[in-house]
């Protein structure tokens, strides 16, 4: 038996950072219009190597749907954060503050990371100068870990579902 929703309660899942092991992970921009908050979950399952992970996010002016965006500049807030950083341990996320839009996991080794960006547009983004993309980058994983990012976009209540690849 699965979960269902309410359909008026359409929630949107799209991949922002693309999952993988080593590299530098840059996102897919997504479009936040005709959202009124979103949650941008970036994930680290941490192997062997001591690395300290950063994610860091990013605004545009149109892109959504490719890795470049028009305009882009950083998200120079400092949003609210939740974090887990030993899944293992608890599924209780504590409270943080991203500094200007970016986080830093801690380096500990063998265990499963969770950062939830909470993104209130008109609050986080310049939408008076027309930046209502948001795109995710994280730093190199190293070689012997899995990350990625992926976003839940709530829309706004009278407006229409949000379109992912709209500009």
């Amino acid at each position: 038996m699965g979960i269902e929703f309410h359909p008026e309660m359409n929630l949107i899942a799209p991949q922002l950072c693309v999952f993988g092991v080593d590299a530098v992970r840059d996102g897919t921009y997504i479009s936040l219009k005709n959202c009124q908050r979103a949650f941008i979950v970036c994930l680290v399952v941490q192997g062997a190597d001591a690395t300290q992970h950063t994610f860091t996010l990013k605004q545009a002016t149109a892109g959504a749907g490719t890795a470049t965006g028009t305009s882009e500049k950083a998200l120079l807030v400092n949003s609210p954060v939740w974090l887990n950083q030993n899944c293992a341990l608890s599924n209780i996320l504590t409270a943080a503050t991203a500094t200007l839009g970016a986080y830093q996991l801690d380096a500990e080794v063998s265990r499963t990371k969770i950062l939830v960006f909470d993104i209130v547009p008109e609050r986080d983004l310049d939408v008076a100068n027309g930046f209502d993309t948001i795109g995710v980058d994280a730093s190199d994983f190293g070689a012997s870990n899995l990350g990625g990012a992926f976003a839940i976009l709530i829309p706004a209540r009278y407006a229409p579902l949000p379109s992912v690849y709209a500009d």
